[in-house]
């Protein structure tokens, strides 16, 4: 019998269709309402957009859409009755939305958790799972923690999303025993439309019946059914290889203009992961925005999560960037930080965590 279990409480698919099911907490009541307007036929779902490239707004999406969605995605990850999926990521976003419809359209069995940083804490060594959902930060302890490692090989599939990886969680994903795969998509595309293998794939490849094509921006533009069979233009800036497979350049609004020359922030990050390795220094959870210069326009600024790095550390850091993708991409300020500020979705609000680093500034 396929079962909903949400903070350690089991119901039935039936149970959840006929509404027989207590109310715990208010993320519960969420999770189950939403389950039971499923099974009952609802034709009709609004969601939130994240607020991490603007101001979030609705998106109505239609039932035909969701199915669409969610049985590409089961058709490309060859998923069966037999999964058993452990739901870490918030349901409220739709990223969680989608791994429920992809349960209830499978008729699987899945676990619901509150989100949480940790999403390990609450698995046993030997737990069931088969496919789970997790965002980068997520699996930030797990690289350097053996025994969220053991817990995380349990699992044979894994999506990862929300917010771009570094390199060293790619790399240390690419150590384990389980196939795992970038996603590519967003609120409007009802979660991915795009997988990339990690240590397999080279570009992301597009799901069964999604196709793209690039503007005169050199940005993605995809249709689907999953878009109403009509073209979604985005800001993602990619090199289109094939009506299936782009590679990903960034976005077009995390291009800083920093003296006349374009940087990309991606790469900024990328080289000071790069060069934290070669001193074998931790890997720290960071971003790179820029602030406003009045000589170049736009500077790079750093921010990281923690400690400070040393000075040196610092200029050596610099003469990197410097090195490797020239002087105006050298970051100009380093802030520490001991926590980012978040959108209501869990992502970092760069902008606003900015903001409260200048505003903490002498005479700012």
């Amino acid at each position: 019998m396929q079962t909903i279990t949400i903070n350690n409480h089991s119901y039935s698919f039936n149970e959840v269709k006929n509404s027989a099911y207590s109310i715990h907490d208010e993320y519960s009541t969420f999770v189950l309402n939403f389950c039971s307007e499923w099974l009952n036929g609802c034709n009709e779902f609004v969601f939130n957009t994240s607020g991490s490239t603007g101001v979030p707004k609705e998106v109505v999406a239609q039932r035909s859409q969701m199915r669409s969605s969610a049985q590409a995605t089961i058709q490309a990850l060859n998923l069966t009755s037999t999964e058993n999926i452990y739901l870490c990521i918030s349901a409220k976003m739709i990223g969680g939305a989608m791994m429920l419809v992809r349960a209830l359209e499978l008729g699987c069995n899945i676990t619901i958790v509150s989100p949480t940083s940790n999403p390990f804490e609450q698995l046993n060594e030997n737990h069931p799972y088969t496919l789970a959902s997790f965002v980068p930060m997520q699996l930030y302890d797990a690289v350097t923690n053996f025994t969220l490692q053991n817990k995380l090989n349990r699992f044979s599939k894994i999506l990862l999303g929300g917010a771009p990886a570094s390199d060293n969680i790619i790399t240390f994903l690419s150590t384990l025993n389980i196939k795992t795969w970038q996603t590519y998509g967003m609120t409007e595309t009802l979660s991915h439309v795009a997988l990339k293998l990690i240590g397999v794939d080279k570009y992301y490849t597009a799901l069964p019946g999604v196709v793209f094509k690039q503007d005169e921006r050199s940005c993605l533009c995809i249709e689907s059914e999953i878009t109403n069979n009509t073209w979604l233009i985005t800001n993602d800036l990619i090199n289109l290889i094939s009506p299936t497979q782009f590679e990903l350049i960034g976005r077009i609004d995390d291009v800083i203009n920093s003296g006349g020359i374009k940087i990309f922030t991606y790469d900024v990050e990328q080289a000071i992961q790069r060069k934290l390795n070669e001193l074998e220094i931790p890997p720290k959870p960071m971003f790179v925005c820029s602030m406003p210069d009045e000589k170049y326009g736009e500077v790079v600024v750093v921010i990281m999560l923690g400690e400070p790095l040393h000075e040196t550390i610092q200029n050596k850091i610099t003469e990197y960037c410097k090195e490797t993708l020239g002087k105006y991409a050298a970051p100009k300020h380093y802030y520490a930080v001991s926590e980012f500020e978040r959108l209501e979705s869990g992502k970092v609000d760069k902008k606003k965590t900015l903001k409260t680093i200048l505003n903490s500034l002498p005479n700012s």
